[in-house]
């Protein structure tokens, strides 16, 4: 008896054709349809992809998810996508994920990584395999998919969220890669492609190298200082990063984390209320307990932090913005006049609210900036933070007042 894969299929035109090519060469797929619930008539698209893969013989499987709105909407529509198609995977004993990233995606997302500021890591795109996940299109072109589907007479899904340049990887798509190309007078996407897989491979060799060089295995009582700060830095940012484990830190965070090692400041506190701090030679690595509905957490800036029923992500813009949010769930501060962490915390009545080094309000969350903490004509580093509203709610406080 054969080992079921999924096949995560959206019903568009890569999904399909992925579907249909998994069945071609001998596997035995479910097709798992995942619905955001994020725009009318989404629900349809189900019926859609079961008749396709009932014309292949495959079964299938849907799941309605549900996403909250807010802040960072696509990463948070990943996240329960996943988490559905994993379940699917546990339902199924399936082997493996099939997913279907063509080569179009990965040059999309080796763009975004960039804007996002990604190292090497990030730069590499997508892996054909990560963990359980397997992206068998990553050498055809989108235009290879709908060929496919049309040989077929498949008729694909459309889904207008693809074509909105709100969101930043349809905007990268549809207006900043074509750009480039005009530009460049080519087509970019095998450009990217090849770039991506050279910085994988590099990224990889030198995690390998880092992972060898500290810490030395079986230290229980801490990992010596000494050691790291005497890698090069290329090694000792890696070293830090697979150390701290996850959440995984930010850039400022590893940076802060050598500066301990090196013995130019004492401690340093991490996102996930995590702290890092030197004794007699040594790193320790210490978690805090779980935040409590009236406590504290620290934020990176920049950086991802979450707690108290919000989760924050923050980055930093060297030219004023062209729109300023309303400063309820997104806000823009001088980067220059907060430094490198916040404190977030809970007041009396239930707000959430992130703090200066002096324990002054400079943003509640969900409400609006502090009057002495906007941008004036001095400032030359924008702050962006965003916030969004997470599952912790359910469990005792409401993260701000917006709707």
């Amino acid at each position: 008896m054969r080992t079921p894969v999924v096949v995560a299929c959206s019903g568009g035109a890569d999904s399909l054709a992925l579907l249909a090519l998994a069945a071609a060469v001998g596997l035995d797929p479910v097709a798992v349809h995942v619905d955001h619930a994020l725009r009318a008539g989404s629900e349809r698209e189900a019926v859609v992809v079961r008749e396709h893969a009932r014309r292949l013989g495959a079964p299938c499987l849907a799941e309605r998810v549900a996403v909250a709105s807010g802040s960072n909407l696509e990463a948070r529509a990943r996240h329960e996508r996943y988490a559905a198609l994993r379940r699917a995977v546990d339902a199924t004993g399936a082997s493996a994920l099939l997913v279907g990233h063509t080569a179009d995606d990965q040059a999309e997302t080796v763009l975004l990584n960039l804007l996002r500021g990604a190292a090497a890591s990030g730069l590499g795109g997508m892996a054909v395999h990560h963990d359980d996940v397997r992206r068998p299109l990553l050498a055809l072109r989108r235009a290879d998919t709908r060929e496919i589907c049309a040989r077929l007479r498949f008729v694909p899904v459309f889904d207008p969220t693809n074509d909105d340049v709100a969101f930043r990887r349809a905007w990268i798509r549809h207006e900043l890669l074509p750009f480039l190309e005009r530009g460049a007078r080519r087509d970019l996407v095998p450009v990217l492609v090849r770039q991506a897989e050279v910085l994988r491979d590099e990224s990889a060799f030198l995690d390998d190298l880092a992972a060898a060089s500290w810490p030395v295995a079986g230290e229980r009582d801490g990992a010596q200082a000494r050691p790291l700060a005497a890698l090069p830095v290329a090694l000792a940012r890696r070293a830090v990063r697979r150390w701290i484990g996850v959440p995984p830190p930010s850039f400022a965070e590893v940076d802060r984390v050598l500066a301990v090692a090196r013995g130019e400041r004492h401690s340093t506190q991490l996102a996930g209320n995590r702290r890092v701090a030197r004794s007699q030679g040594r790193l320790l690595l210490t978690a805090g307990a779980p935040v409590a509905a009236r406590g504290t957490f620290v934020c990176p800036l920049p950086g991802e932090a979450e707690g108290l029923g919000v989760r924050l992500e923050s980055w930093v813009a060297r030219r004023a913005p062209t729109r300023w949010p309303d400063g309820r769930w997104t806000c823009v501060l001088d980067a220059d006049a907060l430094g490198d962490t916040a404190e977030v915390r809970r007041g009396a009545d239930g707000r959430v609210a992130l703090c200066d080094a002096a324990g002054g309000i400079v943003w509640t969350v969900g409400y609006g900036v502090a009057r002495g903490a906007r941008v004036d004509g001095d400032t030359r580093r924008f702050l962006w933070i965003a916030a969004a509203r997470t599952a912790e709610r359910a469990h005792g406080g409401d993260g701000g007042g917006g709707r």
